[in-house]
């Protein structure tokens, strides 16, 4: 659903997404296979099908593991 917006005798309409962000932690073995999956899942071809970043460290709080330790 959206909405018509006028300005300066101009008239626009504004149609606005429901957005999902996911944020997903793997370990680098399954890195490939989850992001052909996103891609598989969400890709439409037009603007606004996302963007995947890449995790740069984890930790875990209560037992101080880092990367693929504090992941599980």
């Amino acid at each position: 659903m959206g909405y018509e917006e006028h300005h300066r005798g101009a008239c626009a309409e504004v149609n606005l997404l429901k957005k999902v962000k996911l944020q997903i932690a793997v370990n680098d073995n399954f890195v490939q296979p989850t992001v052909d999956a996103i891609i598989r899942g969400a890709r439409t071809g037009k603007i606004g099908d996302g963007k995947i970043l890449d995790l740069p460290a984890s930790i875990r709080i209560r037992t101080g593991e880092r990367g693929g330790e504090a992941i599980g």
